[in-house]
């Protein structure tokens, strides 16, 4: 099979290496769409140490090649990928926060992922599609299911008003889960025009083009939640608790390279809450992975629309490339390994 695995420079190699074949227990993938995130941005930037020799891709999705002793799923069957393996036997494991788990891999990014023509994971990693999706779109579950997870633990509920940061892919599925939620009001920061034009598009009421702009438009005590979605270097932190009405909540789903500060006389005197959010994991009886799937089925062609840009294997690197510059219009680029 072909697949595209980092090298030393910061960019990627497109190599041949036998399929992967699956353990008991295991599945393997005909990869269909594998996103690139902001986190393996971080990785093309040199944000992140170099992780030269792994195979990146933890967005994925695909339909069932092969399957390991034990696993009873057709060949065929559209399937998104959740890519964490985990001990299911610690606390975290046991009580549903098993993306806190000590043993946890993410596919892609502490292990391999993806981004090639075929890939190995176990059973609990597959969740298959219900009819009217396909592979290709399995690919979007996985940050609709971080947006799931961050519009949750933020507590966004009826009547809620949301404030937004940043109208990258996080932060426009965000949307989507804060209606969901029952958020009767979400407004969206964007520095992008096309970001602009898919925030209204996404239902958003109000787009402006800074934090600033935002604070100065709706007032010290209008928003009950501020999702967090930038992360890298941004000053973020300080704007959500500018943005924050007195008792509110800042939702962190953006990953931070580096310390981001935060004005903590503002934040105790406000009695804010800020908390974190990291992948998904199972609230009760349901995964966050699983409501994923069930938000994109309803609104299909909303979330297809993140998609800007599809690129074949090959040309993996164009495809970084372009999802690290916001001047070609690019929101969600996918490869698409066995295109054609």
């Amino acid at each position: 099979m072909r697949a595209a695995v980092w090298n030393s420079e910061g960019s990627l190699d497109v190599i041949d290496r036998p399929a992967p074949e699956p353990k008991p227990g295991w599945v393997r993938l005909a990869v269909s769409s594998v996103g690139i995130c902001g986190t393996d941005l971080h990785f093309f930037r040199g944000g992140f140490p170099s992780p030269a020799g792994l195979l990146p891709g933890h967005e994925v999705g695909g339909t069932v090649d092969v399957v390991g002793d034990g696993v009873e799923l057709a060949a065929g069957t559209a399937v998104a990928v959740e890519p964490l393996s985990t001990c299911g036997s610690c606390p975290m494991c046991l009580n549903g926060d098993y993306n806190r788990c000590p043993k946890r891999m993410l596919f892609g990014v502490t292990g391999r992922g993806g981004m090639a023509e075929s890939m190995t994971a176990p059973i609990t990693s597959m969740h298959p599609l219900p009819s009217g999706l396909d592979g290709a779109d399995g690919a979007l579950v996985e940050p609709l299911a971080v947006c799931v997870r961050g519009t949750r633990l933020a507590g966004v509920g009826l009547g809620d008003r949301v404030v937004i940061l940043g109208a990258g892919t996080i932060g426009l599925l965000s949307v989507l889960t804060a209606r969901a939620a029952g958020a009767t009001e979400v407004v969206i920061t964007a520095r992008h025009p096309h970001q602009r034009e898919a925030a209204l598009a996404f239902g958003a009421d109000t787009v402006f083009g800074s934090a600033d702009e935002a604070a100065t438009a709706v007032g010290p005590l209008w928003a009950d939640v501020v999702l967090e979605t930038v992360g890298g270097r941004a000053d973020t932190l300080r704007d959500s608790v500018a943005l924050a009405r007195p008792g509110g909540t800042i939702g962190m789903l953006g990953v931070f390279e580096a310390d981001a500060a935060i004005p903590g006389l503002d934040f105790s005197t406000k009695e804010l809450t800020m908390v974190g959010s990291n992948c998904y994991a199972r609230a009760g009886m349901r995964t966050d992975f699983a409501v994923a799937v069930d938000l994109l089925a309803r609104q299909p062609d909303a979330v297809r629309s993140i998609v800007t840009h599809r690129f074949g294997l090959d040309q993996v690197n164009e495809a970084f490339n372009a999802a690290a510059d916001k001047s070609s219009k690019s929101i969600k680029v996918e490869i698409q390994p066995t295109a054609g």
